[in-house]
């Protein structure tokens, strides 16, 4: 594994753990959204990284 696939997984890491304190914590349901689609985007791009 490179160092860039190493941060984008890490990155993937620290918004899938951002998303569930936020979620956990009780935040509003709209800033809880956003985190989330923020987590899938950099998901989908992380694995689309790692495939190719």
């Amino acid at each position: 594994m490179e160092m860039l696939d190493s941060v984008l997984v890490f990155m993937l890491v620290g918004l899938v753990a951002a998303t569930v304190m936020s979620y956990r914590s009780g935040n509003d349901k709209r800033d809880i959204s956003l985190l989330a689609a923020l987590t899938a985007l950099w998901g989908a791009g992380t694995a689309a990284a790692l495939i190719a």
